[in-house]
């Protein structure tokens, strides 16, 4: 049986369209050169808002202790975490959300390979796409975190859970660099969740099913 050449042609711009956005699209590298105002803290990432919790005597609201979310026991008692989820066709760097210094940044590739906890369902990412709230996943240990100073004093700490994925993830800082907002802080292949530490006296600028654009969504004001 003959296909149809409408078919046939049909058929070849999917194909050609997947392996773009595999292959292309989801690896593009958009330039982008903020300058924002004094004390903003810019988003580390493309995607949607997730997560808006205060953080209490070390505590997450209703996601446990900010020390092991963020992978770091010195994590501040107070302030706040935020969370973006980034989406396979959202760019996939990581950006630095304030300058300042580089306090610290650890990465382990080891991590994802240990089985981390199970990412989003279908359903979930449906409605971040609509802009609606959705659950929040399971997380594991961070198999990257950053913290940043900025000349403000305050300090912002960015986190990559492990959430099952084997991934490629690409860590850029080293302790003692100079940070710059809206530089390039890592490469994490495929997305999943990006959590920001605020520190006390922050205050969010964001909700929960907003879309925000790394380096230059304005997440918060430093006190």
């Amino acid at each position: 049986m003959r296909v149809p050449r409408r078919l046939l042609l049909l058929g070849s711009v999917a194909a050609a369209a997947a392996l773009y956005v595999r292959g292309v699209y989801r690896y593009r590298d958009p330039v982008r050169l903020p300058t924002p105002a004094a004390g903003a803290i810019l988003s580390p990432a493309d995607g949607r808002v997730l997560l808006v919790r205060r953080v209490t005597d070390g505590q997450v609201e209703g996601q446990g202790a900010a020390a092991a979310l963020l992978g770091w026991p010195e994590a501040p008692a107070t302030g706040w975490v935020l969370g973006v989820y980034v989406g396979p066709l959202d760019v996939q760097y990581l950006y630095q959300p304030v300058g300042g210094e580089v306090v610290r940044a650890e990465f382990s590739d080891a991590l994802a390979a240990q089985g981390g906890a199970a990412g989003l369902g279908l359903g979930a990412r449906a409605r971040l796409l609509l802009g609606q709230p959705a659950e929040v996943p399971a997380l594991g240990r961070p198999r990257l975190t950053f913290t940043l100073r900025a000349p403000e004093g305050g300090e912002v700490t960015v986190a990559l859970p492990d959430q099952g994925s084997h991934a490629e993830t690409l860590n850029f800082l080293r302790p003692g660099d100079p940070a710059r907002a809206g530089n390039k802080a890592a490469y994490a292949e495929g997305g999943g969740l990006v959590l920001v530490a605020l520190p006390e006296g922050a205050t969010p600028q964001v909700g929960v099913g907003d879309h925000v654009t790394g380096a230059e969504t304005v997440l918060a004001h430093l006190g």
